[in-house]
């Protein structure tokens, strides 16, 4: 994500999204999650992995099945089990499995728990936060969600209470045309006069 050339708000540049401060804004669960990553030293054990706070929370588009998405990069994916085994296998519903690379995405540990009756997913690969995917596509989706306002959000709530994935969501209510997690990634570089021209061209074609 080229930094250089944006001159987007501060809150909707990539470091706006770190720490909890936006979590804590964005809703009454927001505020309620960011008290449970403190009071449970979820970040403070994750410190040295860069944790980020992802996916629909944060840009108030969740579901009541939403879960919490965090985002960590590890080199060392071995150890990170070690960590993850330590730090959260008494925490309800604990798992941790190993997810194989693809085609845009590498090798990944994710680990599964329940605190505070609140699913949380944590997803370490050896990329930084802020060029994983889940990082780039919630401050794509954030983006588009503060030029076309809160109709538009209400759409996409309706597609994810209907089934439809994040993603697949926004790209079917504006259009675009190919893979939704590819399409949404490209839009990442934009300033705000562009990717409100090209959101102006996508929704003129539906």
């Amino acid at each position: 994500m080229n930094q250089t050339v944006m001159d987007w708000a501060d809150d909707l540049k990539p470091e706006g999204f770190y720490g909890l401060g936006r979590l804590k804004r964005a809703s009454e669960k927001g505020a309620f999650v960011a008290e449970s990553i403190i009071r449970n030293r979820i970040f403070e054990n994750l410190a040295n992995f860069n944790p980020v706070v992802a996916g629909t929370l944060p840009i108030a588009v969740d579901t009541v099945e939403s879960d919490i998405d965090i985002l960590c990069e590890c080199s060392d994916l071995g150890a990170f089990k070690q960590i993850a085994d330590h730090v959260f296998s008494g925490f309800p519903d604990y798992a941790l499995h190993d997810r194989a690379p693809t085609r845009h995405v590498g090798q990944a540990v994710v680990a599964r728990f329940t605190c505070d009756e609140i699913t949380f997913e944590i997803f370490a690969t050896d990329c930084p936060t802020s060029e994983q995917f889940g990082f780039v596509h919630m401050v794509v989706e954030a983006r588009i969600l503060a030029l076309l306002g809160d109709d538009f959000a209400q759409k996409v709530r309706a597609l994810k209470q209907a089934g439809v994935k994040t993603e697949p969501a926004f790209a079917q209510i504006l259009g675009l045309d190919g893979d939704p997690y590819i399409t949404l990634a490209g839009l990442a570089d934009l300033s705000p006069a562009e990717l409100k021209d090209r959101l102006g061209l996508m929704l003129s074609r539906e």
